[in-house]
């Protein structure tokens, strides 16, 4: 075979390491963020038997919590594969992080719990700030509507604190025994399930957390609508930087 011909692959998409300016953005992610569900969680506890919460209300808000923190991971996952790029500000080591995902899958195992929760604790500010902030520093009665809405905004934020840990579990076959459990019951995503994102367009099978929000937005095509709308809008391509680094490393879609 001609040597400009041949297929060499390159072993390692660039991803730098953490910036000082990355530990910092970090930092501030997880503290206010964290600030903010902390605050939500005492005045929960504070005015339990004030609102004396049916308990199948509470079921409801938690069934609902999962599904809300699955699809918020799907819609973070699809917005990074779809439509950002290396070239954003701040999100640059991100970025690439995802991009060699699709390259490598099992270099998400390099990083590290405490290197990703600023991260992701940065999307959950734009709940729990209105949310949060709007029902509990509000005079007057607390209504069970109110106490509803600030349960939904903690277990959303607490879940997606361990989104990628979650994602890590959709990776790799655990040996624990809860998890395996967990998986089954569908109460957490598993392997054969997230597998079915990394085949061909890596363009389904977007959410994290348990998977219940897939059945739902891959029925109703949801992202590819969204991917439509925002062409429409705006002239983006979908995935154009995802399919430029796939091509850089000689992947090919389906």
């Amino acid at each position: 075979m001609n040597s400009n011909t041949m297929l060499i692959p390159r072993p390692e998409v660039p991803v730098p390491p953490l910036s000082r300016s990355d530990v910092v953005s970090n930092v501030m992610g997880m503290a206010l963020n964290g600030g903010w569900t902390v605050w939500g969680i005492t005045w929960l506890v504070l005015n339990w038997t004030e609102v004396k919460l049916p308990w199948y209300l509470l079921v409801l808000t938690l069934v609902t919590g999962l599904f809300v923190s699955d699809f918020f991971s799907g819609l973070l996952h699809w917005t990074f594969d779809t439509w950002f790029t290396e070239d954003i500000p701040l999100l640059n080591r991100t970025v690439l992080i995802v991009r060699e995902h699709h390259i490598y899958p099992q270099h998400i195992f390099r990083y590290q719990f405490y290197n990703e929760v600023g991260t992701v604790s940065w999307p959950s500010l734009v709940h729990t700030v209105p949310v949060i902030g709007l029902v509990t520093l509000t005079t007057g009665p607390v209504s069970v509507l109110g106490y509803c809405a600030v349960i939904l905004s903690v277990l959303l934020s607490v879940i997606t604190l361990f989104m990628l840990q979650f994602h890590k579990l959709g990776h790799r076959q655990s040996k624990s025994v809860i998890v395996r459990g967990l998986q089954n019951a569908h109460l957490l995503m598993s392997p054969k399930h997230h597998g079915q994102h990394h085949r061909g367009n890596h363009d389904i099978k977007y959410c994290l957390v348990n998977g219940w929000a897939d059945i739902v937005m891959d029925a109703i095509g949801f992202w590819r609508g969204m991917e439509w709308l925002i062409h429409y809008l705006t002239g983006a391509i979908p995935r154009s930087n995802d399919d430029k680094w796939l091509k850089h490393y000689h992947r090919r879609r389906a």
